[in-house]
């Protein structure tokens, strides 16, 4: 019986060569977009997963009271990790890493490299695969381990083994050191990817610090605790060294602390302050993928549906005769989803070979990311393939089998079973088809109109006339003097704080009132240079700054103004660390300090005493800047100094944001384009079996005299009813998944109003009108005698 099951269904696909290929194509294409979502929720879920230790593994964050709320942070005391090792039970080993991005001297060369001084433990607690050399020389002071990349990068093809590097500290001072083994690079799916891993001592050492004093703080710690059993008391014990650090640390008060498995560090890292790590998929870089997937494979499915179904329709008769002979309803059912089943696995090929391509396409989206399609690597790839092959073919198949199959075959032969038109399911899937064409319409139109939007959005200060740059401390003075000589310099101005590098925050009162505000320390040139709008007062004056040292004089931004409830807020003095008084000189309009993935927050500019600036702004003309930017590169190389020159465009502190930007309206483009196409493809199919079964309707209804364009009015009817449902449904379904994944992502996003969602109905309404109306218009302008003579 399976040999004659098999030998129909290549007869009818060989016989519907066309609606196969239709099938198979958009079924691959919709395959292959699920076999993307797996290995990008695969590379989030194996997140630190390399780690032999992964499941003993724990994080130790802090907490600190913020108005009644708790907020989490990363850093630690660094007394902590080696008091917690000793006098608690249950910790089997304790690592901490503090992390710089110091550059790296070899010869006359500087490399910028991301190093990370770790207590040798740290090797012990996570996994690091040994290329050559010895993992266990961090024990010694003078040793450093490479990554593999880093060690190509300084010596080529040498063995690196025994060679010498030198990292420079803050103060332009060269540690020599000698190169004792080489690793593998970390995943990027991995928390930490350090290049060059040191002793935790030399840090202590070349920064002149200690961590025996708790007013320190450690990037992280790591603890290992083999017996679950055991956290809660390892956590209690940690509640005994909360008093002593906060006797230390008044203007940072721990009220506890907690310990993060690390399988969940990677998402933790993201909503925290101080992290010092990286973290894991965005949720929205998570789920958008596994969204595109389904509404894609929706699509295809309802395609595979009512297509079948137009093809099914020829093949009446032969159902009418098997009944007749004795088949059963169960054996048609079987055959159809055979045929069916047999589609999609060869589709299922088709996907894959359109993966090779689309994983590394989609991969190379996103700089954090890397992804390849490896049959070996994930044992539960082939159940998803399978259950995959399977939901799929049970989708697209059941509703057409059931359908036909259970047609009379008297009636069959008299023909009163013949279609009569597009069935009411069949219409009800082409409205979900177009309903998710129309939403993804909608959120590629919103992320294209946001990328926009972002791009032109007034964030608060000139950032089209701006350079920064960090510069070593000691050189501030003399830098800013030699490069004013440049007539299209305007100004150059310092800072400790940036706005695009961030902010520390700080808790301050007025009154009974407290709020926490971002905090940044300037040079007294720096509002001005950066173009901050004045809003009342004044700005920071370079011949008043020891007056505005003295009095503590602060500018303020209007959410902190709004925040306190102020009318008049120049004057007003606000308590930091309840112990020092600030006085507002002048309100500055709101701007973005860490770009848009954070809303605006209260914030307060203060002046820095000394001259010893780690960043530098320069200003000028747009025009300019490129030729100011090399001028500064040719003068900073004159300095002789070890510090890299870091000089940028202001506009690219915003590169992380808008690269995400341009990836995620990249993917929802393709998708929108891709539910487009396939539903139009549907619509087609549709629009051709409804002809086909009402051409002698409209040979009649043109002989009585009904002109052309009401035959296509009746013809069309039912479908433009059809794009009308869809549209309405896709709009709201598109406006609430765009508002939920632009909201995810950005603190700041374009509005969507009704402009929007009717050009993406309009899109879609078109591009049917296009597709379909040429096949009405012929089919309804036919001769009415041959239209009669149809059969």
């Amino acid at each position: 019986m399976l040999r004659n099951y098999l030998l129909v269904t290549y007869r009818n696909l060989f016989r519907n060569k066309v609606f196969t290929l239709i099938n198979i194509l958009g079924l691959g294409i919709a395959l292959s977009v699920c076999i993307v979502a797996f290995f990008n929720h695969m590379f989030d879920r194996e997140f630190d997963r390399q780690n032999l230790n992964f499941s003993t593994i724990y994080r130790v964050n802090s907490f600190r009271d913020m108005q009644g709320r708790d907020q989490e942070y990363g850093v630690v005391p660094a007394t902590l990790g080696l008091e917690a090792r000793k006098d608690i039970p249950g910790i089997q080993r304790a690592a901490r890493m503090m992390s710089t991005r110091s550059p790296i001297k070899k010869g006359t060369d500087l490399f910028p490299a991301e190093i990370s001084f770790v207590d040798p433990e740290f090797l012990d607690i996570f996994t690091f695969r040994l290329i050559s050399g010895d993992l266990r020389s961090i024990g010694n002071h003078g040793d450093v381990l490479l990554s593999k990349t880093m060690a190509a990068r300084l010596f080529g093809s040498e063995y690196p083994v025994g060679k010498y590097i030198s990292i420079v500290n803050d103060e332009n001072k060269e540690f020599a050191f000698t190169v004792g083994g080489v690793f593998e690079d970390p995943p990027l799916n991995s928390s930490f990817r350090s290049e060059v891993l040191l002793h935790y001592d030399n840090f202590k050492l070349m920064w002149k610090w200690s961590d025996t004093d708790w007013k320190n703080m450690t990037t992280c710690l790591f603890i290992q605790v083999p017996d679950r059993s055991l956290l809660p008391s390892v956590a209690r014990g940690m509640m005994k060294y909360i008093q002593v650090q906060n006797r230390a640390r008044e203007d940072f008060r721990i009220t506890r602390f907690t310990l993060v498995p690390l399988k969940e560090v990677g998402s933790n890292t993201r909503n925290i302050w101080s992290s010092g790590l990286y973290p894991s998929l965005h949720p929205a870089a998570l789920v958008a993928p596994a969204v595109m997937a389904v509404f894609i494979l929706l699509i295809a499915c309802f395609n595979f549906a009512n297509t079948s179904i137009a093809a099914f329709s020829k093949r009446l008769r032969e159902i009418g005769l098997r009944k007749t002979f004795g088949g059963q309803r169960q054996q048609l059912v079987s055959q159809f989803m055979l045929e069916t089943l047999i589609i999609c696995t060869i589709a299922l090929l088709v996907a894959i070979l359109l993966a090779e391509f689309l994983v590394p396409a989609y991969s190379s989206l996103w700089d954090y990311m890397k992804l390849e399609l490896t049959f070996t690597k994930y044992v539960m790839f082939w159940a998803f393939l399978v259950i995959l092959l399977l939901l799929t073919g049970f989708v697209s198949g059941v509703y057409p089998a059931l359908y036909v199959s259970s047609f009379n075959p008297a009636s069959v032969f008299r023909g009163s079973s013949t279609f009569k038109g597009t069935s009411r399911l069949s219409l009800v899937l082409l409205t979900l088809q177009f309903a998710i064409s129309v939403s993804a319409m909608v959120l590629g139109l919103s992320f294209a109109r946001n990328s926009r939007y972002q791009q032109t959005l007034d964030l608060g200060y000139d950032r089209d006339k701006l350079i920064v740059m960090p510069v070593e401390r000691r050189l501030y003075s003399s830098f800013r003097n030699e490069i004013l000589a440049n007539p299209k310099i305007i100004s150059a101005e310092g800072t400790r704080d940036h706005i695009g590098f961030g902010s520390y925050h700080r808790p301050v009162k007025y009154d009974l009132k407290q709020i926490e505000a971002d905090v940044m320390d300037v040079g007294p040139g720096y509002p001005s240079a950066m173009g901050l709008r004045l809003f009342d007062g004044r700005l920071f004056d370079r011949n008043r700054t020891a007056a505005d040292l003295s009095n503590n004089s602060i500018i303020v931004n209007q959410k902190l103004v709004k925040d306190f409830g102020w009318n008049d807020p120049v004057g007003k003095s606000i308590t930091l660390y309840d112990t020092t008084r600030l006085t507002v000189i002048g309100v500055v309009k709101d701007f973005y300090v860490s770009g848009l993935w954070q809303k605006i927050n209260p914030t307060f500019l203060r002046l820095s005493p000394g001259e010893d600036f780690p960043v530098m702004v320069v200003r000028a003309e747009p025009s300019d800047l490129h030729g100011v930017l090399e001028y500064m590169r040719s003068k900073w190389k004159e300095q002789g100094t070890n510090f890299i020159f870091g000089g940028m465009f202001q506009e690219d502190t915003m590169n992380g944001e808008k690269a995400i930007n341009g990836s995620i309206l990249k993917v929802n483009i393709f998708l929108a384009l891709t539910a487009t196409i396939l539903s139009l493809i549907g619509m087609y199919n549709l629009v051709s079996l409804d002809i086909i079964k009402r051409t002698k309707e409209m040979g009649i209804r043109r002989i009585q005299g009904a002109p052309v364009s009401l035959v296509m009015y009746l013809v069309s009817r039912k479908f433009i009813e059809v794009l009308v449902i869809a549209s309405l449904l896709g709009c709201w379904g598109g406006y609430r998944l765009s508002v939920m994944m632009l909201g995810s992502i950005w603190a700041n996003y374009v509005s969507i109003g009704p402009g929007l969602l009717l050009i993406s109905a309009s899109i879609i309404f078109f591009a049917t009108a296009v597709t379909t109306m040429f096949k009405i218009l012929k089919a309804a302008s036919r001769n009415p005698v041959d239209s009669l003579r149809y059969e």
